[in-house]
Order: C-alpha cells, then structure tokens, then sequence
C-alpha cells in the first residue's frame, strides 16, 4: 500500500512532492524534495495505505535540479513555491524557495465519484520527456 515513481527515463529523475499535513497551520500541505530516481528504478516514495490520506496529492519532477533538462509538470493551477536545494517544509513557508513549477495534481480516488480508493499507486516517468502514466490497484472486494 504505497506510492510509487518509476523511471523509465534515459537520465536520473529529481521528485518534488507535496501531501496533506495537518501539522502544518494555515495550508495543511506539506512540501518536499527532492527523491532521487535513476534510469530504471522503481522508488517506494510514500509508504502508507492511500485510502487513510487525503485524497489528493501533487509532484513535480525535473531531470536536472535547478539546471534544465527534461520535466514533468502540470497542465492546471498547482503552481507551488519550492527550493532548488533539499527542503521539507510546510506549504506556508517559502524559506529558500527559489523557483515555482507547475506541479501534476494525483487523485488516490477512482473518477467513478470516489467510490473506491486506491491502496497502491505507480506513477511511471517516460520513457520520452514529460511523459507519464499512473495506474492505480484497487482492493479486492473478498465479500
């Protein structure tokens, strides 16, 4: 029951993340990155059951960290202050925050109205730049 990133990309891949943190005052959003992710390899980047968590979460990846090369960004209005250096911080605190990409909204719940969630969640990076699928398993129904 976990997030995961895989590149399939020809380079290694750098992961901003941001979830909900009810710790953090005023936007409960926590911000971090960044999970390295060389060509091939499949990063278990949150481990915990999908169905327990807010139901919505955003990443943006980049191959280079703060020098060009390949992205995966959004299409919408996710635009989130972040750090081109290693950060962890809550959504409200743009300490060092240098640059504002445009993040991919994840939804853990199916499109069938939330009906079900997801317990396990891949999103796979390529293998051309910007690419991406995300592919969800669902719990079996044992009733």
């Amino acid at each position: 029951m976990s997030l995961y990133f895989i590149n399939h990309y020809s380079d290694t891949v750098w992961i901003a993340f941001l979830y909900s943190d009810t710790g953090c005052g005023g936007t409960p959003y926590r911000k971090t990155g960044w999970w390295q992710i060389n060509p091939g390899e499949t990063f278990n980047a949150w481990n915990t059951d999908l169905r327990t968590v807010n139901r919505y979460a955003a990443f943006y990846a980049e191959e280079y960290k703060d020098s060009g090369g390949a992205t995966w960004s959004g299409t919408g209005n996710s635009w989130y202050l972040i750090s081109d250096g290693a950060f962890n911080q809550c959504f409200d605190d743009n300490t060092n925050c240098n640059q504002q990409p445009n993040f991919i909204q994840l939804d853990f719940k199916k499109a069938d109205n939330g009906a079900a969630s997801f317990i396990d969640l891949k999103v796979t990076l390529g293998p051309g730049q910007g690419q991406l699928s995300v592919i969800g398993s669902v719990p079996i129904d044992e009733g």
